[in-house]
């Protein structure tokens, strides 16, 4: 070894060594530190620099429909609100950029045509509706936002700490990090606010809450009805390994009268129509749109949809690595019923999703990659330290 490498191991080990030992005495705390932080920082970042997209102006509008109802009345004062929370290039950008969106902002009929795709979240939009009367809709939204950012931290720092993981916080960062958990935060969607519910419900059944768990399952389905399709997917592996078979087979049931009352407002224009809106064509306005089903168009939008994710989105890429870390290191022999329950119910639930309908930004699939990480990284955390009490290595 030469002088210089001799002099920059040197260094390297007097900074390592007293870094790692004061790292496993201090793990715990350093953990749980990393993570909340990283939540704080989210936090502050998406409040400081709120990003903009077109669906807050939708959901905006929605938000007014209780107390606007003429639809010329309700686009003036949608876009008013959403012109005094952004900047004018930002402005400019969601009602200039495209066709669709000069379309969306010169015709209030045309508008009043897309609002059915947003009003089936109604629990997001009560909940807004109900911030509405401290602040204006478009604030209250992204408070919305900003508090489930914070509330997941949270969520995930209980579930950590129950199980004595804490210490695998900046693990769970980078498994938020590998989800765009950021991203997520920073928009105007349901997204995040439906995720603290799955998020707690997967947590509640592990924990044997079974009913505070079908609670939380029916609370994610009034945020986003598409959640149905993990409601029915695991329903069906609780009553096949048996942990809390009857209370999820009647969330099931429930949560399907509830998702035909949601989609009994005429408003919505249906699968076929959404799935043709979000990936052939922005059309300016739903009025009369009523194209064919086509096998063959259905094909081309899953090809389409698995391109856009591999090239744009992490969702995939994530989920590829758990499945890898799966088969690496998880003992299946270990896993409790509720945990294989679980876990093949969320695994099952995103094939399932996807086949129905193939969303391909990381968004939508965001719970279910935490949960798949999170039951795993306690599992490995259990069957690791299970490994060093027997002298397994």
């Amino acid at each position: 070894m030469t002088p210089a490498s001799r002099l920059l191991e040197t260094c390297f080990v007097g900074v390592y060594r007293p870094t790692a030992r004061l790292y496993r005495r201090f793990n715990t705390l350093i953990g749980a530190g990393i993570l909340a932080l990283f939540g704080l920082m989210v936090a502050a970042v998406v409040t400081v620099y709120p990003v903009s997209n077109w669906d807050m102006i939708a959901y905006t509008a929605v938000v007014l429909e209780d107390r606007v109802t003429d639809p010329v009345e309700m686009h003036d004062q949608a876009f008013g609100l959403v012109r005094e929370n952004l900047s004018p290039g930002e402005f400019i950008v969601l009602t200039e950029d495209r066709d669709y969106r000069i379309r969306q902002y010169e015709d209030p009929a045309a508008f009043a045509t897309m609002l059915g795709f947003y009003r089936l979240k109604i629990a997001y939009v009560e909940t807004a509706r109900a911030i509405s009367a401290y602040m204006d809709p478009v604030k209250a939204l992204r408070a919305i936002s900003t508090a489930s950012s914070l509330a997941i931290i949270g969520i995930l720092l209980v579930w950590l700490a129950r199980n004595g993981a804490l210490s695998y916080g900046p693990v769970v960062v980078g498994m938020l990090v590998a989800a765009q958990f950021g991203a997520a935060a920073s928009l105007i969607t349901p997204d995040l606010f439906g995720s603290i519910f799955l998020l707690l419900a997967g947590f509640l059944y592990i924990e044997r809450r079974d009913l505070l768990a079908a609670i939380c399952l029916v609370a994610a389905l009034f945020i986003r009805p598409d959640h149905l399709a993990f409601i029915g997917v695991f329903f069906v592996f609780a009553a096949i390994y048996g942990p809390g078979r009857w209370i999820m087979t009647a969330t099931f049931f429930v949560s399907a009268a509830a998702y035909f009352f949601v989609l009994k407002d005429d408003s919505h224009p249906g699968w076929w129509i959404h799935l043709w809106f979000s990936h052939i064509e922005y059309v300016p306005t739903l009025e009369g749109f009523d194209p064919p089903f086509s096998p063959v168009i259905y094909l081309q939008m899953l090809v389409r949809a698995t391109v856009r994710s591999l090239m744009n989105q992490t969702w995939l890429a994530a989920l590829f690595g758990l499945i890898i870390f799966y088969a690496r290191a998880i003992d299946p022999a270990q896993l409790g019923t509720r945990v294989r329950a679980l876990l093949f119910g969320v695994f099952t639930s995103i094939c399932a999703k996807y086949l129905v309908f193939p969303h391909y930004e990381t968004r939508f699939y965001f719970p279910y990659l935490m949960l798949l990480g999170m039951i795993l990284l306690i599992q490995w955390h259990k069957q690791a330290g299970e490994g060093h009490k027997t002298g397994i290595r």
